[in-house]
């Protein structure tokens, strides 16, 4: 191999074994406040602000395609909430979370998503996948995911609340 595939591949393989590594912490119910899934979202707007108040104003069809990439991001999140499972406990007045075996792997597959993207592009210009846009988009993508991850979370509470009511 190559140093410039092993500079391509090797943070793929670190990614994916992180995952592998943590995935049973990942697994085990974990007490957490609702909160605190707040944190994500808002810190991640936070981000875009400053982004767009470094860079010049984006044109109207970038802008679109930030929102659509959020709307992207947002379903994605969305999805993860779904395979999270949550407790609550009425007596203590306490949540738990945990993953789930698809949860892990559907975080697996945006990575290998993202990086496969991203070599392709390298290793094949002819194809004309422009890169100079990946922070911004990647970004947006990310605050969709902790936006669409932090409302469905909200809304699973809520519907293990009332089902222990």
């Amino acid at each position: 191999m190559t140093p410039a595939e092993t500079q391509l591949y090797l943070p793929l393989l670190i990614m994916v074994a992180a995952i592998a590594l943590m995935g049973r912490r990942m697994m085990r119910p974990r007490r957490f406040r609702l909160a605190f899934v707040w944190i994500g979202p808002v810190l991640a707007l936070a981000g875009a602000g400053a982004f767009f108040a470094i860079h010049p104003a984006p044109t109207p069809i970038h802008a679109a395609a930030l929102a659509v990439i959020t709307v992207l991001g947002a379903a994605f999140g969305w999805a993860r909430a779904r395979l999270i499972k949550v407790a609550y406990d009425p007596e203590t007045n306490n949540m738990t979370r945990s993953g789930t075996p698809y949860g892990i792997l559907l975080l697996v597959a945006l990575i290998l998503m993202r990086s496969g993207l991203r070599i392709v592009a390298l290793q094949h210009p002819e194809l004309g996948i422009d890169l100079t846009h990946a922070p911004d988009i990647l970004l947006f993508f990310g605050v969709g995911i902790v936006s669409g991850y932090a409302v469905e979370l909200h809304r699973a509470v809520g519907r293990v609340r009332r089902a222990t009511l």
